[in-house]
């Protein structure tokens, strides 16, 4: 039989899970204190030399950016870390349902079913989606099948014609019987422990709703695009994740890798997958943000009262009327159950009741991994980006309308952000403007910025990843960021009825 693990069959080490020794936190604090000089040089230099409009956006930007490291350094802790040592016994691990859609990989597909196959996680079932491929897809896919019989508990979906992603998960989920869904690409890999440790970090905490893990490029040494993607996924998913997880408050769970428990998003996917904006029906994009949304959105009250009543969903929603006592893997850990319950009771008054505006909490785990396919040129980059920028703009009612039920301080810096994000394009063209008109000091202060920035992000991956040799490429990826991409938001938002995903 031919299945080899595609990823290190280590599991994650206590000495891994502390991230580095005390000189690189040295480093770190040192990081800090220069990004607190620079803010103070910046407001002297915004009053007495530079244009106003471009400094006051380069203050703003440091203000974020002090946070992000801040939080995500000092606050932030790996969920997996205080879980670690726990032994769930087998006869009371959860059944897990991995679900994969897939369309046209017939170069990916056999890693990323091994690696789902070959999981240390022993229960669990993998459901895979074939969309309508029109390659080699479907045959690698009964090749397989035949190849692990039935004890893997392996089933695969073919459908006559492509539905898109998300339909294509709305469908798995209709077969599917795990309490958790772990959902991820199918150009991605599987770490051999990951479902392992999310399952733990759910185990111990019955309001983590969803659990995100880290992504890193596979093969990233073949060109200097992929070096260049890798730093960025690497800082991406270790520093705004890992801010966001400070307050349980992911924006966005990767498509890569997010672990939902069942009661969280099942009673969603149907809505999901048949999303309309802007008047098109069975909107495509944001897959990942729309989806997070849903669990970011969801009240105590709400899912209390899902659990009360049969789903009207269909499929195997299995929700018993008897309340949260009735889901297993919700008897662990030792959090307050009755606090949930006490924040949607009407008949509580106001100094008893839970003051809490949401349900679940969403949080990001470095110690589940997976390696994931990226755009190996920048053609594929760009039309990457566009489908992302569509998404982006499809969340903003969506994440943006009900952020601000999530901690105050999480929410200020969400939407700082998506303010600094909407106006960048801007910000860009008054420094092109600035370099004809003569004004080149706000012009080298800006570009001085940018590469300041790219290099804090480079230096927080080789300090995380000793001996790391892409971390110079991250200051590149900023500029590519700031100067090209960042435009990409309007050619989005007038392509938007345009569905084609590649």
């Amino acid at each position: 039989m031919r299945f080899m693990a595609v990823q290190s069959k280590q599991p994650v080490t206590t000495e891994k899970l502390r991230e580095m020794d005390r000189k690189r936190w040295l480093v770190r604090y040192l990081v800090l204190a220069s990004i607190g000089i620079i803010l103070g040089i910046k407001i002297y230099l915004i009053v007495y030399v530079v244009d106003f409009t471009v400094g006051f956006y380069s203050v703003l930007t440091s203000v974020v950016l002090f946070n992000l490291f801040f939080l995500s350094w000092v606050k932030f802790h790996d969920p997996f870390t205080a879980v670690k040592d726990i032994v769930i016994p087998e006869d009371k691990k959860p059944l897990i349902s991995i679900i994969v859609p897939v369309k046209n990989e017939e170069g990916n597909i056999r890693n990323c079913v091994e690696s789902c196959i070959n999981s240390s996680y022993t229960n669990k079932e993998t459901i895979i989606v074939n969309d309508g491929s029109t390659d080699g897809t479907a045959a690698i896919l009964d090749e397989i099948r035949k190849e692990v019989g039935t004890e893997a508990k392996l089933h695969i979906i073919h459908l006559s014609k492509s539905i898109g992603k998300k339909a294509a998960i709305e469908a798995a989920s209709q077969i599917a019987k795990g309490e958790i869904y772990v959902m991820m690409d199918s150009d991605c890999d599987l770490y051999y422990d990951a479902v392992d440790n999310a399952v733990k970090i759910f185990y111990a905490d019955r309001r983590i709703g969803a659990v995100t893990g880290h992504a890193r490029v596979r093969n990233a040494s073949k060109n200097t695009l992929l070096k260049i993607e890798d730093v960025w996924f690497d800082g991406q998913f270790r520093l705004l994740k890992g801010m966001e997880t400070v307050f349980s408050s992911l924006t966005c769970c990767s498509g890569a890798l997010s672990i939902y428990r069942r009661e969280a998003v099942h009673d969603f996917l149907y809505t999901w997958a048949h999303d309309r904006f802007l008047g098109i029906e069975n909107f495509k994009f944001a897959t990942d943000r729309r989806l997070t949304a849903y669990v970011l959105g969801a009240k105590p009250e709400d899912v209390l009262k899902s659990h009360k009543e049969p789903s009207e969903q269909g499929g195997n929603a299995n929700i018993s009327k008897n309340g949260y006592e009735s889901i297993p893997i919700l008897q662990t850990g030792n959090d307050d159950l009755n606090s949930m319950k006490s924040s949607a009771d009407p008949d509580q008054d106001d100094k008893t009741k839970d003051k809490r505006r949401y349900a679940w909490k969403l949080v990001y785990s470095p110690s589940v991994r997976v390696t994931a396919g990226v755009p190996a040129t920048f053609t594929d980059l760009v039309r990457q980006q566009i489908r992302w920028r569509k998404s982006f703009i499809r969340s903003l009612p969506a994440t943006g309308g009900i952020y601000w039920r999530r901690p105050f301080y999480a929410a200020f810096i969400y939407y700082l952000v998506l303010g600094l994000k909407l106006t960048r394009p801007l910000i860009v063209l008054k420094v092109m403007a600035l370099i004809f008109s003569g004004d080149l000091g706000t012009v080298v202060f800006y570009i001085a910025g940018l590469l300041y920035t790219g290099m804090l992000y480079g230096i927080d991956s080789r300090l995380r990843n000793p001996g790391y040799p892409y971390w110079l490429y991250r200051p590149l990826f900023t500029f590519i960021s700031t100067f090209i991409l960042s435009w990409l938001i309007f050619y989005a938002a007038i392509t938007i009825k345009k569905e084609a995903w590649r």
